[in-house]
């Protein structure tokens, strides 16, 4: 097992990767605020994620082996994320399902989600780095 994709190597990844396509949604929505019959999107980030490890799951090699066994997923690595079409609004004379002070709200919180992931990140390559050149000093 290789130290930059092992399991936490890959989370991480994976973390990342929902957290800025989750980024890009709300700022649409932000961005569609004022456009007449726009419907808000989202991510489930949760059911996105999860799917994503049954899905690893499944590529490392578990296999059913009674047709009694509950299925972990897909037999992809890769998972189809999960947009969803949401309205905070729902009776607006322009049929526009934003509300701009909750898309602002999720957006900072995505971005906090987002800048932790970035930086656990930065420390586990930091750490990295340091055993390298440890072991390169040491040698």
């Amino acid at each position: 097992m290789s130290l930059i994709t092992d399991s936490t190597g890959r989370h991480l990844e994976m973390a990342l990767d929902l957290r800025y396509q989750r980024q890009q949604l709300l700022a649409s929505n932000i961005a569609n605020a004022d456009t007449p019959n726009y419907k808000p999107m989202d991510l489930n980030f949760e059911g996105a994620l999860k799917s994503v490890e049954r899905n690893e799951a499944d590529s490392m090699g578990l296999d059913r082996t009674d047709g009694t066994h509950i299925s972990t997923g897909g037999d992809s690595a890769q998972s189809e994320v999960d947009v969803i079409t949401r309205s905070d609004v729902e009776n607006t004379l322009d049929g526009n399902g934003v509300d701009l002070d909750r898309e602002v709200s999720r957006f900072a919180e995505n971005k906090i989600h987002y800048e932790v992931a970035v930086e656990s990140t930065r420390r586990r390559f930091a750490i990295l780095n340091y055993v390298i050149s440890t072991m390169a000093t040491n040698g």
